[in-house]
């Protein structure tokens, strides 16, 4: 299967999956909370506190590239509802 030819979930896992193997303990104690865009046919990575920065800077990178998004430190990039009403 080309790059160009997967789904999403699987762009999702290849994305985890570089950042885990290789840019975890690069990023983690000093990036905690930006974003970071991995290019998970490369598995080259931009981080910072822009989401849409990051995104620029890496397709300037790689414009072909297929990217995933997320938030050093954290299970998600965004949080979606609402914390009204819990607790």
């Amino acid at each position: 299967m080309s790059d160009s030819m997967l789904t999403k979930d699987e762009i999702a896992r290849r994305g985890r999956e570089f950042y885990e193997r290789d840019i975890r303990a690069e990023v983690e104690r000093e990036h905690d909370g930006e974003f970071l865009v991995v290019d998970t046919a490369t598995g080259d990575y931009v981080v910072g506190e822009d989401q849409d920065e990051v995104f620029d800077r890496a397709e300037a990178k790689n414009p072909e590239g297929l990217f995933y998004l997320m938030r050093v430190g954290r299970p998600a990039a965004h949080r979606i509802g609402s914390s009204a009403g819990l607790g």
